[in-house]
């Protein structure tokens, strides 16, 4: 069933031309986590929503395997929407290292959140705090 309630992943959510991916590469920052690298671009959507892109390619696996990591990351990003400021441009990649069947909505969560946290807290223009630093800079070994 296709819901329009408040949690809706619509079709204006998502990067679809590649010329709106090649911005984000270009022009984005990039931010790590253990498993995906995303190229983020303030303030580059049209509408002032925030648009979701993902580039899983056939090094992350056969098709049931890419079709996985895609599920779950638009389901992640579904779930957090209200964590995400409006009008950014996110293009998710995931890392080799990444093993598609240990892939979990809970362990992208924990992944992404902090994240968001950053997005947030840069997209306001505040400097940047401790609790603005990458995934990877606090959790790193």
């Amino acid at each position: 069933m296709q819901g329009k309630g408040a949690f809706s992943f619509p079709r204006a959510r998502r990067l679809v031309r590649r010329s709106d991916f090649l911005a984000c590469y270009d022009a984005g920052q990039r931010y790590f986590s253990r498993h995906f690298v995303f190229f983020v671009l303030y303030n580059r959507a049209p509408s002032g929503q925030w648009r979701l892109g993902l580039a899983v390619t056939r090094k992350s696996g056969n098709a049931v395997w890419r079709n996985r990591i895609k599920r779950v990351v638009r389901e992640c990003f579904r779930l957090h929407q209200r964590g995400i400021p409006q009008g950014l441009d996110i293009v998710v990649v995931p890392k080799r290292s990444l093993e598609p069947r240990s892939l979990t909505l809970a362990g992208l969560a924990r992944e992404v959140v902090p994240l968001m946290r950053t997005w947030r807290t840069r997209a306001a223009g505040a400097p940047d705090t401790p609790a603005a630093v990458p995934f990877d800079a606090e959790h790193s070994a």
